[in-house]
């Protein structure tokens, strides 16, 4: 989720340190800081484990009408059709190596190494039970002419594209049937470095297909593919926002989806791209929307100190690479970026802070949003986002681990404060033991967090657990399971 420089020039002996959070800037004031302490205390939970044998799975998706169902995306090309009763996983798409091979070469450094490409969002479309389509983000080598005017400099080829594309199922309901033959791709974006790809798609309640990308990898938002000012505040390319687009429409440039009038940008800025909803984000991995508010809410990887959710409306500039968290940014020339309180240049207008933060250094490493909890399993956490953390110190694929962590928040409407943050804790030793790579919701609202040991697209070892109740047998437990935020 975050690099330094040092990792596009460093031999694979230096990839662990590179990834890691020692890559912080020596004379950063802010690295013994401690933005916002995670409270470390309830609900109590278990992990019941749903599923092994997975790689690296990052979301689970709900398919109209199987409630019984969820649908797994999994980093190196397979999207799982997961029973959630029995366990049973049936796949339903392989665009991997094992399949249509669709996807560029996983391992940024070689097999077993670390990587932020892949295949990495999945929707299915509203009316799914009749029409059979759904979409999916993957990351692929260049093979045709970008759908945006790349931020390559001429004759300089990207790394890979990121591509979305529609797919339809031969028969809605039964996963082991698959898909038809073929694929409509509605964008190909050119993506300068391997990382930051955002990644996530989501159909909100207007109807409307949201694209999350990041800033386009490397870091301080800069060097080749990064315009003087960064991507992710240029509202004339994709890269560091959130899209919205209208699968059902072909008024777009390329006349492969249609461009929605109520977006912000359609007439109001000269040059911006009429597909962005929002804008300002580094790496908005993991986006959500609230199933019953109907609110998006998105957790954003931060550089070097803090990590973020963001609560995301129409046109809104959520201040990358301005803003880290509520802080200012200083990209700082050629070398490594940090946070600063005093703004480093001119401030654009109505900057919209995180809802909730923490530190980088010493809470976490990159943040993974998750979903508002609407089931019934854990009354603790009703109306609370729940979200986490990676892991707090990764080396991979060996070594020491730190793993990841579980929070939730209540995202109250009070503006301008930032949300406490509570971290779940877990029954058995109270350790997710898993880096996290993402979560799902199933239809009745319950939420699953997702990982493996390793950390990077490769192994066998990948999991999807349930949150779920524990089973209170003692005073001390009595204690735990209450939560007051």
């Amino acid at each position: 989720m975050r690099t330094s420089r040092l990792v596009l020039a460093a031999p694979i002996a230096l990839l662990a340190t590179a990834l890691a959070i020692q890559a912080h800037p020596p004379f950063n004031a802010f690295d013994e800081t401690v933005f916002a302490p995670i409270e470390r205390f309830g609900p109590l939970i278990k992990l019941e484990p749903v599923a092994g044998g997975l790689v690296a799975p990052n979301k689970g998706v709900v398919a109209s009408g199987e409630r019984s169902r969820l649908y797994v995306v999994d980093q190196p090309g397979v999207i799982w059709a997961l029973e959630l009763e029995t366990g049973v996983l049936t796949p339903f798409l392989d665009v991997g190596p094992t399949g249509m091979n669709l996807l560029i070469p996983l391992g940024f450094l070689g097999p077993n190494t670390f990587d932020e490409r892949g295949l990495l969002g999945l929707a299915f479309h509203p009316d799914y039970r009749s029409n059979g389509r759904f979409y999916t983000y993957t990351s692929e080598p260049s093979s045709g002419p970008p759908s945006f005017p790349s931020t390559l400099p001429a004759g300089t080829a990207p790394d890979h594209q990121n591509v979305i594309s529609e797919w339809r199922a031969v028969m809605p309901g039964n996963p082991s049937l698959g898909v038809q033959a073929g694929r409509r791709v509605l964008a190909r974006i050119d993506w300068p470095q391997f990382n930051h790809n955002g990644g996530d798609l989501a159909f909100g309640p207007d109807g409307l297909l949201y694209v999350s990308t990041g800033e386009g990898g490397n870091a301080d938002d800069q060097g080749i593919g990064h315009g003087p000012n960064g991507n992710a505040q240029d509202l004339r390319v994709p890269l560091g926002k959130i899209l919205r687009i209208d699968v059902n429409g072909t008024n777009s440039t390329n006349g492969q989806y249609g461009i929605p009038q109520s977006n912000p940008f359609v007439s109001s800025e000269a040059g911006a791209l009429p597909e962005i909803f929002a804008f300002g984000f580094r790496n908005p991995f993991r986006m959500s929307f609230d199933t019953r508010t109907g609110e998006l809410f998105v957790g954003d990887v931060g550089q070097n100190d803090i990590e973020e959710v963001d609560r995301v409306v129409r046109g809104g500039n959520y201040g990358w690479r301005v803003k880290e968290g509520t802080l200012f940014f200083d990209p700082n020339g050629d070398a490594d970026g940090f946070a600063t309180r005093e703004p480093p240049g001119a401030v654009p207008r109505r900057l919209i802070d995180p809802i909730a933060q923490y530190d980088t250094h010493h809470e976490g490493h990159s943040v993974i949003g998750g979903f508002v909890y609407r089931g019934t399993l854990l009354p603790q956490l009703r109306e609370k986002y729940v979200f986490g953390d990676f892991s707090v110190l990764f080396k991979f694929p060996s070594g020491p681990h730190d793993y990841g962590r579980l929070f939730h928040i209540r995202p109250g409407p009070r503006r301008g404060e930032l949300s406490p943050i509570s971290e779940l804790q877990i029954a058995g030793g109270n350790a997710v033991s898993l880096a996290v790579l993402g979560f799902g919701q199933d239809a009745d609202g319950e939420i699953y967090v997702m990982g493996n040991v390793s950390g990077v697209p490769f192994g066998t070892d990948g999991v999807v657990m349930r949150l779920a109740p524990h089973v209170r047998m003692g005073e001390e437990d009595v204690r735990h399971g209450d939560d007051d935020d």
